[in-house]
C-alpha cells in the first residue's frame, strides 16, 4: 500500500465512528474536542447548543401527543412552556388549543414538576374539593379527576401515573366536546413518553 493510500484509510478510520453523524452528534463532538483541549467555555456552549438542538427533538416528539383536530374543527400548533416549567422545577409542559366556531377546548399536559405533584394531590383527596362547590370528583374510563365548572365553562382534570396532568378546559364548549377529545388521547402513550 503506498503511502498516499495509506494516509486516506487512516484518515478514514479516524472518520468512521462520525460517519453519518446528525447536528446534534457533531455539536456533542466539538463540545468534546474543546473540553479535551481545556477551552472550557467553549465545551459549554458547544454542549449548551447540543442540549437545545435535543430539546427542540423532543419537543418535536411530545407535540404527538396531543390528537390532531377532530373533524369540523381546527388547531393551533403545541405550544411548550419549557421556560415557566424551569421556574417551577423543571418538567414538559404542552398545550394545544381546538376551535370550532364558538367553541374551543385547550389540552394541557403536564409532568415531572412539583407543581403537578401538589394539584395531583388535591384530586387523590376527596375531601379538598368540599370547599369549592364547582368543583366534582370526576373519572373517565379508570382514570380519576376532577371537573370544575364556571359560568358554563368546563374544565375536567385527569391524573395519570401520579406525575402527569391532563387538562382540558372548554369555552363555549359543552361536556360531550371534551370527552371526545378525552377519547382520542393515547393515556399509555402519554404515560410511556412523559413518566421516567
Amino acid at each position: 500500500m503506498n503511502r498516499r493510500n495509506l494516509v486516506v484509510t487512516i484518515l478514514l478510520l479516524i472518520a468512521a465512528p462520525w460517519a453519518g453523524a446528525d447536528d446534534v452528534e457533531e455539536q456533542i463532538r466539538l463540545g468534546l474536542d474543546s473540553y479535551r483541549q481545556g477551552d472550557y467555555k467553549a465545551a459549554i456552549d458547544d454542549l449548551n447548543f447540543a442540549v437545545a438542538q435535543i430539546r427542540e427533538k423532543l419537543n418535536a416528539q411530545q407535540a404527538t401527543l396531543l390528537p390532531e383536530p377532530l373533524e369540523g374543527w381546527t388547531a393551533s400548533e403545541t405550544e411548550h412552556n419549557t421556560a415557566a416549567m424551569s421556574m417551577l422545577g423543571g418538567g414538559a409542559h404542552l398545550t394545544r388549543t381546538y376551535r370550532r366556531g364558538d367553541e374551543s377546548v385547550e389540552i394541557t399536559i403536564m409532568a415531572g414538576s412539583p407543581m403537578v405533584s401538589s394539584l395531583l394531590a388535591m384530586i387523590n383527596n376527596p375531601m379538598m374539593l368540599s370547599g369549592n362547590p364547582n368543583m366534582k370528583p370526576y373519572r373517565f374510563k379508570r382514570i380519576r379527576g376532577v371537573r370544575e365548572e364556571t359560568r358554563g365553562d368546563i374544565k375536567i382534570t385527569l391524573a395519570l401515573g401520579g406525575q402527569i396532568m391532563v387538562q382540558l378546559a372548554g369555552r363555549g364548549a359543552g361536556e360531550e366536546s371534551l370527552e371526545s377529545y378525552l377519547a382520542v388521547l393515547d393515556f399509555e402513550e402519554i404515560k410511556r413518553s412523559l413518566l421516567p
